[in-house]
């Protein structure tokens, strides 16, 4: 039986979140219960980057980053528990997943910007600048030093998905059941059913034709990230590999599905910096995740690689 919508029972709001847009569709809830989750949610959005971002002045990871170097740092306590969790992705991803990237990231940056690649020698004076194993966890005392002086941590699109998981449990425990969440498009969690359908169809685009899917996940009570790099997207942050501490190569993205926003953050990432035929067992670390696809252009014309997940998957 098809679910009938009427204009009181869906409702949708936008605000910018996370240096990004952020949506929200909520399906079977009344106006008032709506607008007033509406408010909430931009509330916590917003208590959240404060906490994760390296861009707000006062933040505590501004304020980590600033500091750490010289001395151990006390972090307030969420964001203590958020830092112990990449260092877990870290270490199941084999140091594919690191947040310490980003002084390679802006030497590429600048570089390319220039038509130029970085020279063997900027790179040796970035690349000990970098790893999170210069990250020092006092566990008795919870405070975190820096071992190099120029490290910066970036949460980024771990944030997202941090933020994600943080505002779906606050709609189920509000009671919501159906529900669309998104951060520009790349970072998606559903809740429940779609309101037509037993799933909620997330399209892929050509990124040379976007009125082309390639592929479409059924999702349900899940999350999907797409991470890479495309030419509609030319000022993204570049995919650094830590293993080569160069961009990965070309137009592609990957999308990883999983019930944990946060870890679909991680494996997006990670995956694609990741050698195929060792993507496998970083997977089987992550009982979670449904399907994934990876979608690699040559030429304009893309071919889809389907990344190894259980038989169970979507």
């Amino acid at each position: 039986m098809t679910a009938t919508l009427t204009p009181a029972s869906l409702h949708h709001h936008t605000c910018s979140a996370m240096n990004t847009r952020f949506s929200m569709v909520l399906i079977g809830v009344e106006r008032d219960q709506a607008e007033s989750l509406f408010q909430s949610t931009e509330q916590q959005l917003h208590q959240l980057e404060f906490l994760m971002s390296r861009f707000h002045p006062q933040g505590a990871l501004t304020e980590l980053n600033e500091f750490a170097a010289g001395r151990p740092v006390a972090p307030p306590e969420e964001l203590w528990q958020i830092l112990l969790q990449c260092r877990q992705y870290w270490q199941q991803t084999n140091g594919a997943f690191d947040i310490t990237l980003r002084p390679l990231q802006n030497l590429w940056h600048n570089a390319q910007k220039r038509n130029m690649e970085p020279t063997e020698g900027q790179l040796a004076v970035v690349i000990p600048q970098t790893g999170f194993d210069k990250l020092v966890f006092n566990e008795a005392a919870h405070t975190i030093q820096f071992l190099a002086p120029r490290l910066t941590l970036d949460l980024g699109g771990f944030g997202k998905g941090y933020a994600l998981d943080r505002v779906a449990q606050t709609l189920r425990a509000a009671g919501v059941q159906q529900a669309f969440l998104s951060f520009g498009e790349s970072s998606i969690t559903v809740l429940g059913t779609h309101p037509h359908g037993p799933s909620w169809p997330i399209g892929i685009p050509n990124q040379f034709n976007l009125a082309e899917n390639l592929h479409t996940f059924a999702l349900k009570d899940a999350s999907l990230s797409t991470s890479g790099a495309s030419p509609n997207n030319q000022n993204q942050t570049l995919i650094i590999s830590p293993a080569t501490a160069r961009p990965i190569p070309g137009y592609r993205t990957l999308s990883i599905a999983t019930s944990s926003a946060t870890e679909a953050e991680i494996l997006s990432t990670a995956l694609t910096v990741i050698p195929i035929q060792d993507r496998k067992k970083i997977i089987e670390k992550f009982p979670n995740v449904q399907a994934g696809i990876e979608i690699v252009y040559n030429n304009e014309i893309p071919n889809t690689n389907p990344i190894p997940i259980r038989p169970h998957g979507i």
